[in-house]
């Protein structure tokens, strides 16, 4: 395949930029070297340029940390995302509803095809127990139900490319095997929503559902999210029938059939 003037440049200082993660937020040259791969001249080039762009910033350490031009484009990015936009008003009449924290998060894949369900909105709820997570927080998918409901409407083929057994492997849970899983999800889209107990926390319990495009493409999934000890039985159906209606809303706000 050829590759175009400037390609691997830019592959590079991408490659730069994603090793900055929640677990390692500021790294040192040295370790940046090794963990890149580059050379030294290269790694100390591209630091300069993306450190002169406000990308990276040096910590008084020396260190390097990203720069707060990356907020300056996150929230650009945000605001862009029409699905957030619609689905704003609706996460908050919810909260209105239920006193419960609500998401909105969409389908992310990480460099090694593992799925994630990414945060890209919240609403807090009014409980002094309750969830907080926060926008752009990636969750193993199977650990979620909104990652259940961002998989259940996904195509065989789509699935097959997904490294669902490495995902698995990530935080182990009662699900098992890949098989099991993919069983999971077929009662999850028979049902129209996804359900999760003491999965990603113990304690922890959560009712999704899917949200739509003008194309039938599940787009997003919404989430309300509430101690195990406050979804008893009625109270997860309630709220399974609140998350469903708001979802298909926002589904028909978007254009879905």
């Amino acid at each position: 395949m050829e590759k175009y003037a400037g390609t691997q440049s830019l592959a590079r200082t991408f490659g730069l930029i994603r090793l900055f993660t929640d677990d390692q937020p500021v790294w040192t040259l040295p370790d940046l070297i090794d963990a890149s791969g580059l050379k030294r001249t290269t790694v100390f080039r591209l630091l300069s340029a993306l450190e002169g762009e406000g990308i990276l910033r040096k910590t008084p350490a020396g260190d390097y940390a990203l720069g707060p031009e990356l907020i300056v484009w996150g929230g650009r990015a945000i605001r862009a995302s029409n699905l957030r936009t619609i689905a704003k008003p609706h996460m908050e009449q919810l909260v209105q509803q239920t006193n419960e924290s609500v998401t909105l998060d969409i389908l992310w894949v990480d460099d090694d095809n593992r799925p994630m369900s990414m945060v890209v909105e919240e609403q807090l709820g009014r409980h002094v127990m309750g969830m907080a997570q926060y926008i752009g927080g990636r969750f193993p998918a199977h650990t979620t139900s909104t990652g259940h409901v961002l998989l259940a409407w996904q195509d065989g083929a789509k699935l097959d490319q997904l490294d669902l057994a490495g995902m698995l492997k990530m935080q182990k849970t009662e699900i098992g095997s890949k098989k099991q899983f993919i069983a999971q999800l077929d009662d999850v889209r028979t049902n129209g929503f996804g359900q999760t107990q003491d999965l990603l926390e113990v304690g922890l319990s959560a009712v999704a559902a899917p949200i739509f495009n003008t194309h039938g493409q599940v787009q997003g999934a919404l989430c309300i999210a509430a101690p195990s000890s406050r979804m008893t039985a009625d109270r997860k159906a309630e709220l399974i029938g609140m998350i469903v209606e708001s979802a298909n809303n926002i589904s028909t706000h978007l254009g879905a059939s």
